[in-house]
């Protein structure tokens, strides 16, 4: 018998982003993801990031103008993901990241959303990408403003060193990263995920003890209840290490994440 759910999920290109249960559950509802502010991103460097516009004729920085170009910097918002990373270094499924479930995702009592990378909505001056990591990374940029556009001008052609640039120690995010200019940044602003949102994924369930599955508990009653087009997968020990279950136990990822079948 053929596995449709995993022959789905594997060809799928895929991003991952972990959040708590009641995060999930609305934007599973809503269909739609929030972007971040600036200054509320868990990167010190990116949170206190600071962006100096010098004048081309002066050697001195205005205050005005420093705090123009401030605010321009805070106008960019991102939604982070995690991705697949396979290459001649390693090959790591996002949604075998543990530091990410230990973090984002409630210590594991959260939910991994996935979704097709190839479906996502995007406005067209939406900026995309993979996050590289460097054992440096800038926190402050002085930009001479020589162009006719100014600062945005100056944004653009930096797009990559300043929103796609973290220090390594972030490497174990894999993280894949959407930058959108706002045009109120005291406003919430979201990327519409209806299409582009496929699978579920859990990992524990509070609300059960011992070592239930987690498609025995009420947590995952309550997500298959919201949308039945988006199957709902266990993140949980099998018999060699953790892997991707679907409803009654069925793996349909083993490879790179603990046994083989």
């Amino acid at each position: 018998m053929v596995n449709l759910v995993g022959c789905r999920f594997k060809e799928m290109n895929r991003l991952y982003h972990f959040t708590n249960f009641d995060a999930a559950f609305k934007i599973i509802e809503s269909g739609k993801l929030r972007f971040s502010k600036p200054f509320n991103l868990n990167d010190i460097i990116e949170s206190n990031r600071v962006l100096f516009q010098r004048i081309f004729s002066e050697k001195y920085i205005h205050k005005h103008n420093r705090l123009y170009a401030e605010n321009q910097l805070r106008s960019f918002q991102q939604i982070s993901f995690s991705q697949d990373v396979d290459n001649e270094e390693q090959s790591v499924l996002g949604f075998d990241l543990h530091t990410m479930w230990g973090l984002y995702a409630n210590k594991g009592y959260g939910v991994c959303l996935v979704f097709d990378k190839d479906k996502l909505n995007l406005s067209p001056n939406d900026y995309v990408n993979s996050v590289t990591y460097r054992d440096y990374v800038y926190q402050s940029y002085d930009f001479a403003n020589k162009s006719k556009q100014g600062i945005d001008a100056e944004l653009k052609r930096n797009i990559n060193n300043i929103f796609f640039t973290k220090r390594r120690e972030w490497e174990n995010e894999q993280e894949y990263r959407i930058i959108r200019k706002v045009r109120n940044i005291q406003q919430d602003e979201y990327l519409d995920i209806s299409d582009s949102l496929s699978f579920i994924i859990m990992c524990k369930d509070e609300l059960l003890s011992g070592l239930e599955s987690v498609f025995d508990g009420p947590r995952y009653a309550e997500f298959s209840s919201l949308n039945k087009s988006y199957p709902v997968l266990s993140y949980e020990y099998g018999l060699d290490g953790y892997t991707l279950f679907e409803n009654f136990m069925e793996p349909i990822w083993a490879e790179h994440v603990g046994f083989f079948y």
